[in-house]
């Protein structure tokens, strides 16, 4: 995890540029992907310069990995927290409905890091900041956790790998495709009213597709 320099000791107004700096970067990265943006193009976005992105984060890398911190962090508190609970039948729908609510509520307000997350995985000479984040600490875990509950008959015999790789890809779209989302279900797709519709069509199909006996649980 990347130092925050501004957060031992500096002054109210440094912090707070550290976060501008970030919040730039983040976007930046978010629309055109790591190797397309350069230092000087975040000092311009920061209103900043480009010595000043250097001295908070040493390199465009450090950067980076400051801005994956802060998209990540907050999705994998929460599937911690699931898994932490396994895939037993036993309040699944609940905890399930929680993780959902909190990631959508988490995208809707910070919906650069759906993006930045979407492009990380096309990025593949980017730095492999994801997989040591996300992959290696949450996703294999998790698909340890779901073949252990395959063996012991708690959910259907599907592919675990393929299985969460596809609800990734739901969660982050979703919150990329506002846009095509609006255009065929009109109304704002980041609403609360929209975000529980959404919530509910995730948790029927997850549990359908979980479900031993084939079908989905009840509301």
């Amino acid at each position: 995890m990347v130092e925050n320099k501004l957060l031992d000791g500096e002054a109210p107004e440094k912090a707070g540029r550290w976060h501008v700096i970030r919040n730039a970067a983040t976007e930046l990265f978010a629309e055109r992907g790591f190797h397309s943006v350069s230092v000087q193009q975040i000092a311009d976005a920061a209103g900043t310069h480009k010595t000043n992105v250097l001295y908070h984060f040493d390199t465009k890398e450090a950067l980076y990995s400051a801005v994956l911190d802060e998209a990540l962090g907050r999705i994998a508190e929460v599937m911690r927290e699931f898994l932490a609970g396994g895939f037993d039948g036993e309040g699944l729908r609940e905890r399930l409905a929680y993780m959902l609510d909190q990631i959508h509520a988490y995208f809707a307000r910070n919906p650069a890091h759906a993006r930045l997350l979407e492009r990380e995985l096309l990025e593949t000479g980017a730095p492999n900041a994801h997989t040591e984040r996300f992959v290696e600490q949450i996703y294999k875990p998790a698909v340890a956790g779901l073949e252990h509950a395959i063996q012991q008959g708690l959910v259907r015999n599907v592919d675990p790998a393929l299985f969460l790789h596809d609800r990734h890809v739901e969660l982050i779209g979703y919150f990329c495709h506002r846009s095509l989302i609006e255009q065929l279900k009109p109304g704002d797709a980041f609403s609360t009213e929209a975000l529980i519709a959404r919530r509910n069509h995730l948790l029927d199909q997850i549990l359908y597709h979980l479900n031993p006996t084939g079908a989905a649980e009840p509301r």
